[in-house]
């Protein structure tokens, strides 16, 4: 009897066992599609982090490479430089200093007075600025004519494409080395501003002064020795240029830039995976959208706060007398960042717009009914069907429809920028739109057949 009740007991055990086991099996699999969701989740959000890391190196880097990589645009962006009367302000004075250098002419008006007149040696300075004065306003006139623009698009192209290539690890002739230094020939620029002031310089040497014509092409060291020949004075070895890079950090710069351009790449193609994945990926995928163009939108209103930052404070470094010259040029630069960006920004916050309005949410599905009424009503006045109806409903939803075009108005000045013309145009159809709404409430409100609920109110 004993054995049996054991045995019995033993049956009972392996069945709980068995009941138990299938128990955690079944339990297993009705939780297989919740781990899958949760994983999915997962992946998702570190997708969603990957593609706003990318995104943030993407943006400046192909700004950079699209903008001051590219020879044409580089060359649109400074070609209206020289028309900004600060650039030319600058130009005149850093060319007529050079010259002024170059010449000596302080210390030639000094001896000059010492041996003829030396009690009035003491003028020798005040003559000299007042001389240097007068020449300024020459070159300066010549940096505002059409042969110097022309002259400064070929000189920048030839620079950002000389640079270019240093980059890259050639050395064209346009490009020289001097005393260690990678540096760009302005000797042409310098050679007009001494035809300029040929007569002074004439009188300053005590013979006739005539410079030969230098081309952009002509290697730096040759021309210097051109203008030594003809002024019989003995130039610095790298004047007329501007240093752009030191040899010696010319190699880490290379290895910099050659890093830079693999890391845009990878960048770029990160940003596409990482974004295309997050989306298969979600199971959310309009919020997941969402929070990904959302989070763009903070990294675009970012950087061009930062660039804003970084460009006022290189004004601020800046001396004085230069500070407008360098906002003129930091704005031709900036502004291209600014475009690019304005442009970008406005893609994602009507991706937002257009993901939040088309969604399920009863907020977007009572605006769209919204919409569909007026929509209705507008095409029923327009043809001339039920105006009545179409006019008091217009009426009714008046306010509503005055602040909608408002808030129309104040997203189109926020994406479209502060220019005078973009304002004007929205300031004339916000102004349009408002006057038609009152018109068409205030004939509903005198039309004595119109009634006082329109269908669907």
């Amino acid at each position: 009897m004993a054995s049996n009740e054991d045995m019995t007991e033993a049956e009972l055990a392996r069945v709980k066992a068995e009941r138990d086991e299938l128990a955690e099996q079944v339990a297993a699999l009705e939780d297989r599609p919740g781990r899958r969701q949760r994983t999915r989740r997962v992946f998702t959000a570190i997708l969603v982090i990957v593609s706003v890391l990318a995104f943030s190196l993407a943006v400046p880097g192909t700004w950079v490479r699209r903008t001051l990589g590219d020879t044409d645009r580089y060359v649109a962006t400074v070609t209206p430089l020289p028309g900004d009367p600060a650039v030319q302000e600058y130009l005149a004075r850093t060319i007529t200093t050079s010259v002024f250098e170059a010449l000596g002419v302080q210390e030639r008006l000094q001896t000059a007075l010492q041996d003829k007149a030396p009690r009035i040696a003491f003028l020798a300075g005040p003559i000299a600025t007042s001389i240097q004065g007068f020449v300024q306003d020459k070159v300066q006139e010549l940096v505002a004519s059409q042969a110097f623009a022309d002259l400064w698009v070929s000189a920048n192209r030839l620079s950002q494409q000389g640079v270019k290539a240093v980059l890259n690890g050639d050395t064209p002739d346009e490009i020289s080395v001097v005393q260690g230094a990678v540096v760009i020939n302005l000797l042409p620029i310098i050679s007009k501003a001494f035809a300029q002031v040929s007569t002074i310089a004439t009188d300053l040497l005590g013979r006739p002064v005539t410079l030969p014509p230098i081309d952009l092409q002509e290697i730096p060291q040759e021309a210097i020795a051109k203008i030594e020949s003809a002024t019989g004075i003995d130039l610095p070895e790298a004047f007329g240029q501007i240093k752009v890079l030191d040899q010696t950090v010319l190699a880490p710069i290379q290895d910099a830039v050659s890093l830079a351009q693999r890391l845009l790449m990878a960048a770029v193609l990160l940003l596409l995976l990482a974004t295309v994945g997050a989306l298969w990926l979600s199971t959310r995928r309009r919020r997941t959208l969402i929070q990904i163009m959302t989070a763009w939108t903070i990294v675009l209103v970012i950087e061009r706060r930062l660039a804003i930052a970084g460009g006022n404070e290189i004004v601020d470094s800046a001396r004085p007398e230069n500070q407008a010259a360098a906002r003129s040029v930091v704005d031709a630069v900036l502004g291209t960042l600014l475009r690019y960006t304005g442009w970008m920004l406005a893609i994602t916050l009507l991706v937002i717009v257009v993901a939040l309005l088309t969604g399920p949410y009863p907020w977007a599905v009572r605006l769209r009914t919204w919409v569909r009424d007026l929509f209705a009503a507008l095409v029923s006045a327009a043809k001339g069907a039920d105006r009545t109806a179409a006019a008091t409903w217009v009426t009714i939803h008046r306010d509503a429809l005055l602040m909608a075009g408002a808030a129309v108005a104040v997203l189109a000045l926020l994406v479209l920028g502060g220019g005078w013309g973009s304002f004007l145009a929205i300031v004339i159809i916000g102004g349009l739109y408002a006057l038609a709404v009152w018109r068409i409430a205030d004939s509903a409100s005198a039309d004595p057949d119109a009634g006082s609920e329109p269908p669907g109110a």
